[in-house]
């Protein structure tokens, strides 16, 4: 009897322990679980959020430094080109209304000052417009002067140099007259003349034939006297300027129709003459602080440097005011905007200039072409 009783408990016991160990969870559990959980997700996702919010102005500083970086380069490479090709140019000359011609672009006819470089100060604080002016002829000579002239020749001393497709600087009469011409030719008999024609001519630079875009068929103007300046094939008149969008372009406005984008993210640009005895002093060869100006000078003989700053943005809007001030140059304190334009902080958080960070990118460079030129 008693070994029949102890078979039956024995798996009574057994299945009442099993169930013991299969009961599952309380609801204390699990609330807790979920709490904990609640509490995990909630710390990584602060965690990540925090994480993204300095990737993010990390990342967008990184674009803004490159594209500082990139546009000042670009601007100085182009500056220190300025004066090339006329830097010999005579005290009559520089500074006169040269009258151009491009059948590519509207309108045709056009004019700009014959200037090294040219800085068009922005109204009320606004981003200045540079203009540089520099040809690239691998031909250097000092000024060559015009013995004869009709509508369609120039006759020179020699004119060795001058090859079809380059582009020419006449100046001369009373008062200054300047035109800037299209070589077509430099094979007339007398081997002095050179030719500016509007017919289709072989260039020498590429030998294939091309139909000139620098010549106007309606009357030029006659020169009894003169000078003539040899600007090579690819003459430059580069403007920067800043868009509403904060993209720094740049055209030659001798070519170009349209501009082209160099850097975005610029918020400023400001630039400044170097003139030599510009505060009343004696011209000595360099420049003083206070010889910086932004007034053209009267006479570019004494026109030594140019600076340029370029102010950069960040594209990450920051939720505190992370720069509390207006940021300055050597040349004063630049005019924050809010993305719309306006000067004033706003009340709506995406649009004021406080909430962005920037960095200022700043250079001086010699115009040593000019210099040079007046030496020769």
């Amino acid at each position: 009897m008693q070994l029949t009783s102890m078979k039956i408990f024995k798996p009574t016991l057994y299945r009442l322990r099993q169930r013991h160990h299969q009961r599952g969870l309380s609801m204390i559990e699990l609330l807790l679980g979920i709490a904990l959980s609640m509490g995990a997700i909630i710390a990584i996702y602060l965690i990540l959020t925090s994480w993204d919010a300095r990737r993010r102005t990390i990342a967008t500083g990184s674009n803004a430094q490159i594209s500082g970086g990139v546009g000042i380069m670009d601007i100085e490479r182009d500056l220190k080109q300025a004066g090339v090709g006329f830097g010999n140019v005579s005290a009559a000359t520089i500074g006169c209304s040269v009258a151009a011609y491009n059948s590519t672009l509207t309108p045709q006819n056009f004019n700009f000052t014959l200037t090294p470089v040219e800085i068009i100060d922005g109204a009320s604080g606004a981003a200045d417009i540079i203009r540089v002016t520099y040809g690239n002829s691998a031909y250097v000579a000092n000024i060559q002067q015009l013995d004869a002239s009709t509508a369609t020749t120039k006759t020179l001393k020699y004119r060795a140099g001058f090859n079809a497709g380059d582009t020419i600087l006449v100046a001369g009469n009373t008062p200054r007259d300047c035109v800037l011409y299209e070589v077509t030719g430099n094979v007339a008999a007398d081997a002095v003349s050179i030719e500016h024609t509007t017919a289709s001519y072989t260039s020498f630079y590429t030998g294939v034939s091309v139909t000139p875009t620098g010549n106007s068929a309606s009357a030029s103007v006659t020169f009894s006297t003169g000078e003539i300046y040899d600007l090579g094939p690819s003459p430059q008149r580069t403007e920067w300027s800043v868009t509403s969008a904060g993209v720094l372009t740049r055209r030659n406005t001798l070519r170009d129709a349209t501009a082209f984008e160099v850097a975005e993210g610029i918020a400023d640009l400001q630039a400044q003459y170097g003139v030599d005895g510009s505060d009343g002093s004696t011209a000595n060869g360099s420049i003083e602080a206070a010889e910086w100006t932004n007034a053209a000078p009267t006479n570019w003989a004494t026109l030594l440097a140019v600076r340029v700053a370029i102010l950069t943005r960040s594209g990450q809007l920051e939720k505190e005011s992370v720069t509390p001030s207006a940021l300055t140059w050597s040349g004063g304190t630049f005019t924050m905007r809010n993305l719309d334009g306006t000067t004033s902080a706003s009340s709506v958080i995406a649009n004021d200039w406080h909430h962005y960070r920037y960095r200022v990118y700043e250079t001086v460079i010699l115009l040593r072409n000019m210099t040079w030129g007046a030496t020769s």
